[in-house]
C-alpha cells in the first residue's frame, strides 16, 4: 500500500475544489487513500492515491476541510460524516456508496479515522459492494478488463453467500470480537438472545459486559485472560440478559483467540448456542434427584421423632391418670401430654406432604387446601407474619394433582414471607367468579367459566414495574441467591390444569398472586380416561428390538414418522426393565428378524414370561420365513413379511393394533 505524503503549504486563496459536485466520477479502484488531519479537521498531508482519485493536486487539498471535501462528493454522505466527525472515538469505520451517475456504475468505499492527541488518521479505500447491492453488471463494469482480480471477486462473492447463508440458518450465533469486546461481525440473530441488531453491536462499545450477568462476570473475565495467555479455544457456559426485557438465557460459548506471532490478542472468533431448555430440564432433574433423597432422609428421621414423641405423649398421660387434679405437677403433665399430642399430629402431616405422589389427579374442595396449607406453613413462618385465610362461603369444587397444587402454593406463600422481613400480614383468599376481571399480567391458558380463584396476597415490599413481565420467566430472580424456577415451575404446573397465573403489584405496596382454575363439573376424570384412551389409540408405543443396525434405525424413523412412540432395545438387554416400567405402556413388541440373529428364537418366550398378554410382532429383513425357527413362530402375533412395501406394512400394524383396542 503506497501511502507517500506530498506536504504543500498552500496559498490563502486556493480554491478547494476546481469540480462541481455533479461532474465528479471517479472510475478507478483506490487502494488506501489516506491523509493526515488537525484538530479541526483539516488536511496537514495527503497521499499520492487519494490526490489521483480526487483527481486533484496536493496543493489544492491541504490546508482544506477533509469532512467538506469528501461531503461535496455526495449529498447522501453529508450526515455520516457529520456524525463520525464529532464522535470522539479513538478508532472507528463507516461504509460510504456513491450513486450510480449516467453510465457510471454505484461505488463502496470504507472510510477509516484513528485519532491521537493532536492530529488524526483517515483512510479511504473502495471495497465490494455488500451482497444485497451486487449485480452482475456492476462488478462486470468495475473489473471486465482485469482477470486475476476478477476471479479473487467471483470467489470472495462466492464465500460471502455462503457466510450470510450458514449465519442466517444456523442456530447458533456466530461473531468476531475485537479485544476491546466490541463487535467487527455478528450474524443477524443475535438480537433474538441479545435485544440489539447486528449493526448496533459495532457502535455500542462495551455493552457486552453489560449484558453478562453480574454473577458470572467475575469468573468469565478470568478464563478469557487464561485463554489468551494460553492460546487455546474456551468453552463454557454463562448468563446473559436480554437489553429490553431483562430475561436471562444460559449460553454455550465456543471462543477462540486470535493470537499475533508476537502474542498480540487481535480479537476473538465466538460461536453462542442457547441452551436455557437443556439447563432448564437439568436443574430440574437435579432438584428432583436432590428432593427424592431429602423425602427418604426427612422420612426416617420423622418415623424416629413420632416414636419419641408417641413416648412422651404415653408417660405424660400414665402420669397425668395416677395425679389429682389439685396436684402441683398435674397442670404442667396436661401441657406436655397437648404439645406431644399437637408435634405428633404435624410430623404426621410432614409425613403425608412426602409420601403425596405428583400425576394422580382427584376431586377437592379448594377450601380445604387453602386451610390444610395456611395450619401446615404458619408452622414454619416467623411470627412476625400474620397469615389469615378469606374462603368462599361455597364449596369450591377442583379436579387437580394435590400434591402438585400444594408445592405450587406453598412456594408462594414462602416467597411473600421474604417480601416481609419486617412482618406483615399474608392472606389466602378463595373465590367463584362467572366472569374473569381484567388481568394485565397473565400466564397460561384462562380457564373455562364458571372459574375459581386462589390468591396469596401479602403486605411486602411488592414487585417493581419492570419485572412484573419477566417474572415468570425461568432463572429471572432479583434474590441473590435465588434459582429463578419457582415463579416458572408455578406457571407450568398451573398451565397443566389449564389454568393461568396473574399478578398485581405495587412497588412498596405488596403483591397478589392469583391461581385461576376451572371450576370441577365432575365430567372430568371422564374426559382424562377418554382422552386417554383416544391417545393410546392414535399414538401407539412400541418397543422395537433387534441388533444395532442401519435397518434398525430406517425401521425406527419410519414408524416416528407415523405417529408410533418408538422406543428402541439394541439387542435383549433391559427387555424386562423396559417392559414393566411405569414410563411406557407398550402395545406390542416389534422383533426386527436378520439373517443369523439366534438370539431372537428363544426372545418370544422371554418376552411372555415378562408380561403375558404382550402382543409380538416379527417383521423380517433380509430373511424369508422358511429360515426361521418354528417354535419362533408360533409365538407371533403378526408376522411382517420382507416384500412389503412401507405402506401395505404400515396399513397392517394399524389394522392389527386397532382390532385389538376394539
Amino acid at each position: 500500500m503506497q501511502t507517500d505524503f506530498q506536504k504543500v503549504v498552500p496559498a490563502a486563496d486556493a480554491p478547494a475544489s476546481n469540480k462541481s459536485p455533479e461532474s465528479f466520477l471517479p472510475r478507478c479502484w483506490l487502494e488506501g487513500g489516506a491523509a493526515t488531519l488537525d484538530a479541526a479537521g483539516q488536511m496537514l498531508a495527503v497521499n499520492e492515491p487519494l490526490c489521483i482519485w480526487l483527481e486533484k493536486p496536493a496543493a489544492s487539498l491541504v490546508g482544506h476541510s477533509f469532512w467538506v471535501t469528501l461531503g461535496d462528493l455526495s449529498p447522501d454522505w453529508q450526515a455520516a460524516l457529520a456524525l463520525l466527525r464529532e464522535s470522539a472515538a479513538p478508532f472507528e469505520r463507516i461504509n460510504l456508496k456513491l450513486a450510480a451517475v449516467a453510465a457510471h456504475p454505484s461505488q463502496w468505499f470504507t472510510l477509516e479515522i484513528g485519532r491521537g492527541p493532536q492530529n488524526a488518521f483517515a483512510r479511504l479505500s473502495s471495497m465490494l459492494p455488500p451482497l444485497a447491492d451486487l449485480e452482475e453488471g456492476i462488478w462486470d463494469e468495475h473489473l471486465r478488463n482485469d482477470a486475476a482480480r476478477r476471479e479473487m471477486f467471483v470467489r470472495l462473492l462466492r464465500a460471502e453467500a455462503r457466510l450470510e447463508g450458514l449465519t442466517r440458518r444456523w442456530p447458533c450465533v456466530i461473531f468476531s470480537q475485537r479485544p476491546d469486546f466490541s463487535m467487527q461481525f455478528a450474524s443477524p440473530n443475535i438480537k433474538e438472545l441479545t435485544g440489539m441488531d447486528a449493526a448496533d453491536w459495532s457502535s455500542h462499545r462495551g455493552r457486552f459486559w453489560d449484558l453478562v450477568h453480574e454473577s458470572d462476570a467475575a469468573e468469565l473475565q478470568q478464563q478469557f485472560n487464561r485463554a489468551v495467555q494460553t492460546g487455546t479455544a474456551l468453552t463454557n457456559t454463562y448468563r446473559i440478559r436480554h437489553a429490553v426485557t431483562g430475561r436471562v438465557a444460559y449460553i454455550l460459548e465456543h471462543r477462540q483467540p486470535a493470537i499475533s506471532q508476537s502474542g498480540l490478542l487481535l480479537g476473538y472468533e465466538v460461536v453462542w448456542l442457547d441452551v436455557t431448555r437443556q439447563t432448564i430440564a437439568e436443574k430440574r432433574l437435579s432438584t428432583a434427584a436432590w428432593k427424592e433423597t431429602l423425602a427418604v432422609l426427612t422420612l426416617g428421621m420423622a418415623h424416629d421423632f413420632t416414636n419419641i414423641i408417641a413416648g412422651i405423649h404415653s408417660l405424660s398421660e400414665s402420669f397425668l391418670n395416677s395425679l389429682e387434679p389439685v396436684h402441683p405437677f398435674y397442670e404442667g403433665l396436661s401441657l406436655i401430654k397437648k404439645s406431644s399430642l399437637q408435634a405428633g399430629q404435624l410430623v404426621q402431616r410432614m409425613i403425608n406432604l412426602h409420601l403425596g405422589q405428583t400425576g394422580e389427579r382427584n376431586y377437592h374442595n379448594l377450601n380445604d387446601i387453602a386451610n390444610d396449607l395456611v395450619e401446615l406453613v404458619t408452622k414454619i413462618l416467623p411470627r412476625r407474619i400474620r397469615v389469615s385465610t378469606e374462603l368462599a362461603p361455597v364449596q369450591l369444587p377442583v379436579y387437580l394433582d394435590v400434591v402438585e397444587f400444594r408445592q405450587v402454593v406453598i412456594n408462594l406463600m414462602l416467597n411473600a414471607a421474604d417480601a416481609m422481613p419486617q412482618g406483615g400480614r399474608l392472606t389466602l383468599r378463595t373465590t367463584r367468579h362467572e366472569a374473569l376481571p381484567h388481568l394485565e399480567n397473565v400466564k397460561g391458558v384462562l380457564p373455562r367459566l364458571p372459574c375459581i380463584c386462589l390468591t396469596i396476597q401479602d403486605s411486602g415490599a411488592g414487585i417493581k414495574e419492570r419485572h412484573l413481565a419477566s417474572i415468570f420467566d425461568p432463572f429471572f430472580t432479583t434474590k441473590s441467591k435465588g434459582s429463578g424456577l419457582g415463579l416458572y415451575n408455578a406457571r407450568i404446573a398451573i398451565e397443566k390444569h389449564q389454568g393461568a397465573i396473574s399478578v398485581i403489584s405495587k412497588e412498596g405496596a405488596g403483591a397478589s398472586f392469583q391461581l385461576w382454575l376451572p371450576e370441577a363439573d365432575f365430567s372430568e376424570s371422564a374426559h382424562l380416561a377418554e382422552e386417554s384412551r383416544r391417545m393410546r389409540l392414535t399414538r401407539r408405543s412400541l418397543l422395537l428390538v433387534g441388533q444395532p443396525s442401519e435397518m434398525l434405525d430406517k425401521t425406527a424413523e419410519l414408524l416416528r414418522s407415523h405417529n408410533y412412540y418408538i422406543v428402541v432395545a439394541a439387542g435383549a438387554d433391559n427387555l424386562g426393565e423396559l417392559l414393566h416400567s411405569s414410563d411406557y405402556q407398550f402395545a406390542g413388541v416389534m422383533l426386527l428378524a436378520e439373517p443369523n440373529d439366534l438370539a431372537l428364537n428363544s426372545l418370544p418366550a422371554e418376552l411372555r414370561q415378562q408380561k403375558k398378554d404382550i402382543k409380538v410382532v416379527l417383521k423380517l429383513a433380509g430373511c424369508n420365513q422358511d429360515e426361521l425357527d418354528a417354535e419362533l413362530l408360533k409365538g407371533i402375533d403378526l408376522l411382517l413379511n420382507p416384500d412389503l412395501s412401507e405402506a401395505d406394512m404400515l396399513l397392517k400394524l394399524k389394522a392389527f393394533f386397532d382390532e385389538i383396542a376394539k
